[in-house]
C-alpha cells in the first residue's frame, strides 16, 4: 500500500496493477450485492440474450468497477485516500471469469485547496482492450 500525502503527489504520476477475476469473486459479489441476474451466472442464458456473442456468463460490471477502489485505496494515493466521486464511469466490453485485468491510473489534476486529486483510470483485459474507464476525484487526507 502506498502512503502518498498530497505533497508527494504530482500531476502525471501513474500506477498500475493486475487482478484475475475468479468465479469465487463473482460468487462473493453475488452474495454481497444480491444481484441474481442470470446474465452473471448462467452461461446458456448469456449466450441466448447476446445472440451467441457470449459463450459464457458475464462478470458483474460493478465487480470490475470495484478495482477503482483498489487503485485509490492502495496505489494513488493509497493509505490516505477517500474517494469523493466519479465524473465518468463506463463499461465498454464484457469481462468473464478467468480474465486478467490490468488497471492503469494517472493523476490528471491536483487541487491543493480542496486536498483533492483527479485520476483517469482504465481497465484492460488480457487482449489489451479497454473494458472500463473512469474519471475519479479522490480526497487526500494528509
Amino acid at each position: 500500500m502506498n502512503e502518498y500525502t498530497l505533497a508527494d503527489i504530482e500531476v502525471g504520476m501513474k500506477a498500475s496493477f493486475s487482478k484475475v477475476i475468479t468465479r469465487e469473486m463473482e460468487d462473493s459479489f453475488r452474495v454481497i450485492s444480491g444481484d441474481e441476474n442470470p446474465l452473471h451466472k448462467d452461461d446458456e442464458f448469456a449466450g441466448q440474450i447476446s445472440n451467441g456473442r457470449f459463450e459464457r456468463h458475464v462478470s458483474f460490471g460493478m465487480l470490475t468497477a470495484s478495482l477503482y477502489s483498489t487503485m485509490a485505496g492502495m496505489y494513488l494515493p493509497g493509505k490516505y485516500s477517500l474517494i469523493h466521486s466519479f465524473d465518468e464511469l463506463s463499461f465498454l466490453k464484457p469481462v468473464f471469469a478467468g480474465d486478467e485485468l490490468t488497471v492503469e491510473g494517472e493523476v490528471t489534476n491536483k487541487d491543493e485547496a480542496l486536498k483533492l486529486i483527479r485520476l483517469k483510470v482504465k481497465i484492460k483485459n488480457g487482449n489489451n482492450k479497454v473494458v472500463s474507464k473512469a474519471k475519479m476525484k479522490v480526497l487526500v487526507m494528509r
